[in-house]
């Protein structure tokens, strides 16, 4: 039985994917062109179709519908600087208990990746992400968008000096940025008690370096640790692993009690 969304009266929600072969898009409206590879689709179309039905562009070329899923953040977002990989961002939410109403400030935006899953996991609460780099912040807006993420706050500016601004405390907070050292003694304050700092970097001296300053100025339940991914090529001849990307980075997640 097909329910209508009660939000916009269509069969599908959004956003939604549509995809043809291996080519796929992100689709965040009902209205207007979308441009494809094999020609223009009128998205006023979208409303009287459900998953799994196909809609076809001017030139006649087939796009099937599928549910979005937030994996399709990795796969669909412009990348800029390297983001932070499912694996780690999976977790980053299962190692700090993510909740779907928490505060939760982001530094080191980059392409927007981290900030976009914390979002959609934390559907009703707010991420406040910072980025010093207006390249990198012009990117990560645009994939926002894209994605129709309405609880993320975009900041552009150094953190050191925004973070003075703020008169909230955050249940979790991430950091992906240089000089992430000398930052933990302002997340610290900006945590509320009891939450997460969780910091991600590619370099194992700064892991280091970073372990050992949450550790002296007194977080708690420490762990630090790298994720390897190893997929598997099934053949007929047998299965044999294969990763085209080994190391990623270097996670350490502390709690604050006092």
């Amino acid at each position: 039985m097909r329910e209508m969304d009660e939000q916009n009266g269509s069969l599908i929600s959004l956003p939604a994917v549509i995809f043809s072969g291996k080519i796929s898009y992100i689709v965040n409206s009902f209205e207007g062109e979308f441009h494809t590879h094999k020609g223009v689709i009128d998205l006023s179309k979208l409303k009287s179709l459900n998953y799994g039905d196909e809609i076809k562009t001017h030139l006649g070329f087939p796009f099937k519908i599928k549910p979005f899923s937030p994996t399709d953040f990795f796969k669909h977002f412009r990348k800029g600087p390297t983001p932070i990989m499912p694996k780690d961002i999976g977790a980053i939410i299962a190692y700090t208990g993510l909740k779907p109403d928490s505060l939760i400030l982001d530094s080191g935006t980059g392409s927007g990746v981290l900030a976009a899953y914390l979002a959609y996991f934390n559907k009703d609460g707010i991420v406040v992400t910072v980025e010093k780099r207006p390249e990198f912040a012009r990117i990560a807006k645009k994939n926002f968008e894209l994605a129709g993420l309405k609880n993320i706050h975009l900041i552009l500016g150094d953190i050191f000096q925004i973070s003075k601004a703020f008169k909230v405390r955050f249940d979790l907070i991430t950091l992906d940025m240089k000089d992430d050292d000398k930052f933990i003694p302002l997340a610290k304050d900006l945590l509320k008690t009891a939450g997460y700092l969780v910091v991600y970097n590619p370099y194992i001296d700064a892991t280091r370096k970073v372990y050992l300053e949450m550790e002296r100025i007194g977080f708690q339940e420490m762990e630090s640790f790298e994720l390897v991914k190893i997929d598997l090529e099934h053949k007929r001849v047998g299965t044999r692993p294969v990763t085209r990307v080994w190391h990623s980075g270097f996670l350490v997640i502390g709690r604050k009690i006092d």
